[in-house]
C-alpha cells in the first residue's frame, strides 16, 4: 500500500451558488502529509456531479484513509451521504475533522459510518493518524483523536493548539483545479482565499471560534506575503479574499501586512472575511489611506445588533457609536463596507429587530460604499447563547444526522424555538431581502444566474427594505 489519503469537500448549501471558495480545511490538512511524502487526492464535491464515480477510482488507489470535513448544517447530509457511499464499496478507514466534529465529537465518532474524530486543528493529527494506520499501530498516542475499540469511544487527550504556524508546509493549492473556484468578482483574473491568522479572543455569545479556537495566533507578514506572491506568479490570482476571524488581532501586525501589500510592484485586491469596528477606529487617517492603496476592496465588519440592549446581551462589545466612527473613517475611500448583521436572538423583540434595521440603513446613509446583510440566528453549540436557546425551549438533536437541519435559512423549520410563525417569516423575509436590496453587494454574486436574478429583483427588494415592508412575501416560492 503506497502512503496516500484521500480527502473529501462535501457540498455546503445554499452557499455555494453564491461563489466557490477554496477547501481552505482540506488544503490546511493536506500540507503535512503531502510534504512528509504522503500522496493526496482531493475531492472537491460541490465541483463534480459525477462524484461517485470519481470516488470509485480514487478508492481503487487504495488510501490509507479517508478524511471529509464537517460543518453543522446541510453539509453534515452530504457527508453522510459521502460516507455511507464509501462504507458501502471500502473498508478504508473514514476520519472527520472540521467545526462540528470539533464541538461534538463523541457524538459524531458514535455514527456507524465515523471510524475516528479528529478534533481540533488537524495538521499535524491527520498525519499522525495516516502514519499509525499504515504502520498498523494503535492511535492511543496520537492526540485530539476519537475512535472505537471494543464498542467504546477512546480519547487520546486533547491536542494543543500550534503556536508557531510558520512551521507548517504552504498550502498545496496543486491539488486543485484553480479555475473552477472564485471568491468574488472585483476585478480581473482569479480569486483566492487565505487564511492569515487562526482563532478570535472575543467572547460573542453566539460564536463558535471563541469556543474552538479562543487564542489567536497568526503567520508572520513575511510567511503571508509569500503566499500572496505564489498565488499571484504560479496561478495568477489578482483578487484575494483573507478568511480571519479576525484579521486585525494584532494591530500592528495588520499595519505592516497593509504597508507591504501596498508596496508590492504588482498589486493585488483583496478583502476579509473578518474584522472589527473597534480595530478600525485605532487606525489613523493616514493608516486607512495606506489600506485602500494597498488595494482593499472590501472590508467585512459584524455589526450584530442596531440595538444598545441587544447589543450588550450578545457581549460584542463594541457601541453602535464606535461603529458609526468606523463606517465615517472608511467613507472617505471607495472601500466596500460589508456589515452584517442577527436577528431571531433570544429575548429580541420586534421593535429591537426594527432597531437593527433602521441602524443598517443610517450606515448605508453615512456611507455610500457600505451595505448590509441580515442572516438569522442559528443556536451554535458549545456557545452561551446555545444553553440559553435550550431555556427558550429549543430541542438539541440527539444524533449526527439531526444536525443537518441546522441552517442559518431553514432550521426554524425544523425545531422548536422562541419565535411563532409569523415572526419566522418575517426574519426569513428580511434576511433574504437584505441580500439583494444595496446595489454594492452585486460583487459577491460569480454565478450568471444569480447575477440575472439580482439585476431583476433589486428594485424590488430596494423598496422592501427601505420600507421595512417584510409581509407578504411572494418571493418566498423562490427563495424555497
Amino acid at each position: 500500500m503506497k502512503k496516500r489519503i484521500l480527502l473529501i469537500q462535501p457540498r455546503t448549501g445554499s452557499w455555494d451558488a453564491m461563489s466557490m471558495r477554496f477547501p481552505e480545511s482540506l488544503l490546511a490538512v493536506a500540507a503535512v502529509p503531502r510534504a512528509k511524502g504522503y500522496e493526496v487526492d482531493l475531492l472537491d464535491q460541490r465541483l463534480d456531479r459525477q462524484w461517485k464515480a470519481t470516488l470509485v477510482k480514487l478508492l481503487a488507489r487504495e488510501p490509507v484513509l479517508v478524511g471529509v470535513t464537517s460543518m453543522t448544517g446541510e453539509q453534515i447530509g452530504h457527508m453522510l451521504d459521502i460516507l455511507g457511499f464509501i462504507k458501502g464499496i471500502s473498508s478504508v478507514p473514514t476520519v472527520l475533522g472540521g467545526i462540528h466534529a470539533t464541538l461534538l465529537p463523541e457524538q459524531s465518532v458514535m455514527h456507524p459510518l465515523v471510524d475516528i474524530v479528529c478534533q481540533g486543528e488537524g495538521d499535524f493529527t491527520l498525519y499522525e493518524i495516516a502514519e499509525n494506520l499504515y504502520e498498523k499501530k494503535s492511535l492511543n498516542n496520537v492526540k485530539g483523536v476519537y475512535f472505537k475499540e471494543s464498542g467504546s469511544v477512546v480519547y487520546t487527550g486533547k491536542r494543543e493548539p500550534i503556536k508557531d504556524l510558520d512551521i507548517l508546509p504552504m498550502p498545496p493549492y496543486e491539488l486543485l483545479s484553480m479555475d473552477k473556484y472564485s471568491t468574488f468578482e472585483i476585478g480581473k483574473g482569479r480569486s483566492a482565499t487565505v487564511f492569515t491568522s487562526r482563532g478570535c479572543p472575543y467572547r460573542c455569545k453566539f460564536c463558535a471560534s471563541p469556543v474552538a479556537s479562543p487564542t489567536w495566533r497568526a503567520f508572520s507578514v513575511k510567511r503571508v506575503m509569500d503566499n500572496v506572491r505564489l498565488l499571484q506568479e504560479r496561478y495568477s490570482v489578482s483578487n484575494i479574499y483573507f478568511q480571519d476571524d479576525n484579521l486585525a488581532g494584532s494591530l500592528s501586525r495588520f499595519k505592516d501586512l497593509v504597508s507591504q501589500l501596498a508596496s508590492m510592484d504588482k498589486k493585488i485586491q483583496w478583502g476579509t472575511l473578518g474584522i472589527r469596528a473597534d480595530a478600525i477606529c485605532k487606525l489613523t487617517e493616514e493608516d486607512i489611506r495606506v489600506v485602500f492603496e494597498s488595494g482593499c476592496h472590501n472590508l467585512d465588519i459584524g455589526v450584530e445588533s442596531g440595538n444598545p440592549r441587544v447589543n450588550k446581551f450578545i457581549k460584542k462589545d463594541e457601541s453602535l457609536d464606535l461603529i458609526r466612527e468606523a463606517n465615517r473613517k472608511l467613507s472617505l475611500y471607495p472601500i466596500k463596507a460589508k456589515y452584517t448583521f442577527m436577528v431571531g436572538f433570544p429575548t429580541e423583540t420586534e421593535v429591537e429587530v426594527k432597531d437593527s434595521v433602521d441602524f443598517a440603513i443610517k450606515l448605508c446613509v453615512e456611507n455610500k460604499n457600505a451595505y448590509t446583510l441580515f442572516f438569522v440566528f442559528a443556536p451554535v453549540f458549545g456557545t452561551e447563547f446555545f444553553t440559553l436557546a435550550l431555556e427558550y425551549g429549543f430541542k438539541k438533536p440527539d444524533s449526527l444526522e439531526g444536525w443537518r437541519h441546522l441552517t442559518l435559512d431553514r432550521w426554524l423549520e425544523k425545531y422548536p424555538s422562541w419565535l411563532n410563525g409569523k415572526q419566522i417569516k418575517k426574519l426569513e423575509a428580511l434576511s433574504f431581502v437584505s441580500y439583494f436590496a444595496n446595489q454594492n453587494v452585486s460583487y459577491k454574486f460569480t454565478r450568471l444566474y444569480l447575477k440575472i436574478i439580482f439585476f431583476l429583483y433589486h428594485p424590488i427588494a430596494k423598496l422592501r427594505f427601505r420600507k421595512q415592508f417584510f409581509f407578504l412575501f411572494f418571493e418566498r416560492i423562490f427563495y424555497r
